[in-house]
């Protein structure tokens, strides 16, 4: 993975949050329901709330306007969303308002170690420079119980693409990194992450064309 896109301002914090942060409103109106619409992504949870049982909390990081988090309270999972962005914390705020929230950056998560049953990250990781993925997915594994779960759903690929229009908002160019299924595998592993289940879709018509993977896995260890 190369390291140059760290000091690349479209992959900066500021820029990240500043895009989201600007679309917010426009965001939860486009995707905050899109669940009922993806079976496969519901059907990634239900196996993840399977075998989360009754064990603990879980985080959901990158949490936007929260649909997996409330996907996942409504089947009696304590949950907590976690976001850089305020803006979109906010709307979760107002579609959830007994959800914690916490605004913070997935590779410095406040959070205790061994803390946490489960990590869910549904679309969030591509806004990393590729150098800073082993150790946001680390430090994800670290806050886990041994056994815990963490669910990624990511964007196949072998590119970056670069957005300066985001829901109709002129923002500051944004990159987004597109990975390889072996890279993704290489770095749960790195994590300490044994896989459990896999599973790929092609896009729908309203969504990015980029063909969609999904990763449930375990903490190994003690």
């Amino acid at each position: 993975m190369t390291s140059d896109q760290a000091s690349d301002p479209r992959f900066s914090t500021a820029t990240v949050r500043a895009a989201y942060n600007a679309v917010a409103d426009d965001y939860d109106r486009a995707f905050g329901d899109d669940l009922d619409r993806l079976p496969l992504d519901r059907a990634m949870l239900d196996a993840f709330v399977d075998r989360i049982a009754t064990r603990g909390s879980v985080l959901d990081v990158g949490c936007g306007p929260a649909p997996a988090g409330s996907y996942l309270r409504a089947r009696g999972v304590a949950v907590i969303g976690a976001d850089l962005s305020a803006g979109m914390l906010a709307v979760a705020r107002l579609r959830e308002p007994l959800l914690p929230l916490v605004e913070a950056d997935m590779r410095h998560l406040p959070l205790r170690t061994s803390s946490f049953a489960g990590v869910i990250s549904y679309y969030t990781i591509q806004h990393l420079p590729r150098a800073d993925l082993p150790t946001a997915l680390k430090g994800m594994a670290s806050i886990l119980q041994p056994g815990g779960l963490v669910l990624l759903a990511a964007h196949l690929g072998d590119e970056t693409r670069y957005l300066d229009e985001f829901l109709g908002h002129r923002i500051d160019p944004v990159g987004g990194n597109l990975y390889q299924r072996r890279d993704l595998l290489d770095v749960l592993a790195y994590a300490g992450c044994l896989l459990d289940v896999e599973e790929q879709r092609r896009p729908l018509p309203h969504e990015a064309d980029t063909q969609r993977i999904y990763l449930l896995a375990h903490r190994t260890g003690a």
